[in-house]
């Protein structure tokens, strides 16, 4: 699809919408595999100041509701494949306008309207003069905690008129080096902040877009070769998956191509970073961020080879601040609560004052990450304040232990968390994947973790599986 294919469709479909009775000011909900009708439905809504919720694709029937619900969306467009989780349900949709169910793809779906049929005839709507209410709608990903229901984060639909809203953009697309030529290829779920940003910078550029619905690592390759892709948004389980893949699969493939692999979301432990560079090349950026505060640091895979455990220093025009229990900003080298501000945080969590309140300090905002700040202004990662241990009055961050473990030759992955103990409070328990064919004992692991941390941080309770990968 042309770019001005896309405008074309676009500007009907936006017609089609407004002429059923969606208006500026409104929400409108997606659930859809990674797929073009994705841009086609952000820019039509572009047109008419309608906020975008994005549904995940593995939700089920009350969540898909809720969400639907708490957003006030006056339409939703899925993936046919999702009707049996939306359409025996319909009733619940209180807040949809009369034809609020819109299909696409595969057969037609009883009681819902054919996306495709909504671009026959559409009908003159004046979209370049379109009035603008004094509340425009909100743009929300939902976002979940530890506890209670998930959370949008909203942001208006004319965030781009915040000002350092545009330089913020730029730098990201100076600090990637990507230009108008960029093929990007999408894989990770376009539900969640950072892939959709990303894609987003891509159309920006006027780059091409190659989609992949749900990840495969031979097949990722593939498309690297067939399409010369030259950037992706990664997660830190799919870079050890592509770091699975065998030398003899990998090397029938040319991906020379890809200079930009972009890596967030979750922590990816500095041996999976050196790995990945040492058999991609210096392609790997890693950022830290969040859904409600947007791309915070980055790191270049140079500063990655010298500093594998940081997420880089503050990036753009973010201000960052590290406070302790107390509220006083902590020194470098001490561990503390990371705030953040910038020109693109959330306005808040979509009707959750008390939720919103919460995660702010004056005019900086948190998501309840425990962060260092070296003497040259690096970050580290090194826990959430909720998922700590505290073990006979002693905090232990389930990060490091989880590092310590998927070190260890044999073990692919590792989840640490706390378990209720009588005589401490919390025992420290850890999940292991071993690698297939490794044999570690439960021992083995434990004489291992003794030679790398304290004994009060060796997991007392442990469980191990097998990878399937």
């Amino acid at each position: 699809m042309t770019y001005g294919r896309l405008r074309e469709r676009a500007r009907a479909l936006a017609s089609r919408l407004y002429d059923m009775g969606l208006r500026p000011g409104n929400q409108l909900a997606l659930m859809t595999y990674n797929m073009p009708e994705h841009d086609e439905v952000f820019h039509a809504l572009q047109y008419l100041q309608v906020g975008l919720v994005m549904i995940g694709y593995r939700m089920k029937p009350p969540e898909i509701e809720f969400i639907v619900g708490n957003s006030d969306s006056r339409v939703v467009i899925f993936w046919h494949e999702f009707a049996d989780r939306i359409m025996p349900y319909k009733e619940k949709y209180e807040k949809l306008l009369a034809d609020g169910f819109i299909s696409f793809g595969g057969s037609s779906v009883a009681g819902a309207l054919d996306y495709e049929s909504l671009f026959i005839d559409p009908p003159d709507v004046d979209l370049d003069n379109m009035p603008m209410p004094e509340e425009v709608g909100s743009s929300m990903i939902y976002t979940s905690g530890t506890t209670g229901k998930p959370k949008g984060a909203a942001r208006r639909t004319d965030i781009a008129s915040r000002p350092g809203v545009m330089d913020y953009l730029f730098k990201t697309v100076s600090f990637l080096k990507m230009d108008p030529d960029e093929v990007h290829l999408v894989c990770c779920p376009l539900y969640h902040s950072a892939p959709s940003y990303f894609n987003m910078v891509k159309l920006i550029l006027g780059g091409t877009g190659v989609y992949q619905p749900r990840f495969d690592p031979v097949q990722f390759i593939e498309l690297v070769d067939r399409y010369k892709v030259t950037s992706v948004h990664l997660v830190p389980t799919m870079v050890t998956r592509l770091l699975q893949v065998p030398d003899d699969v990998l090397k029938k493939y040319d991906i020379s191509s890809l200079r930009t692999v972009i890596d967030g979301a979750a922590p990816l432990f500095p041996e999976y970073k050196l790995a990945f560079l040492d058999r991609f090349g210096d392609c790997l950026y890693e950022y830290y961020g969040a859904t409600e505060t947007g791309v915070n640091t980055f790191i270049s895979p140079q500063e990655m080879r010298e500093r594998p455990s940081s997420v880089g220093q503050a990036f753009a025009n973010n201000e960052l601040k590290i406070f302790d229990e107390q509220g006083n900003e902590v020194p470098d080298g001490e561990r503390g609560v990371l705030y953040m501000y910038n020109e693109i945080l959330m306005e808040g969590y979509y009707k959750n004052e008390k939720a919103t309140a919460e995660t702010y300090r004056d005019k900086y905002m948190t998501v309840g990450d425990v962060a260092i700040r070296d003497k040259d202004g690096y970050y580290y990662i090194v826990d959430r304040v909720k998922d700590m241990i505290i073990r006979g009055g002693v905090n232990i961050y389930p990060a490091e232990v989880e590092e310590v473990l998927t070190a260890m030759p044999g073990i692919a992955d590792a989840a640490v968390i706390g378990k209720p103990d009588q005589e401490f409070g919390e025992a420290v328990a850890a999940f292991v994947v071993l690698d297939e064919g490794a044999r570690l004992s439960e021992d083995d692991i434990k004489e291992y973790c003794s030679k790398k941390i304290e004994n009060h941080k060796i997991p007392r309770r442990l469980r191990t599986t097998r990878s399937r990968l």
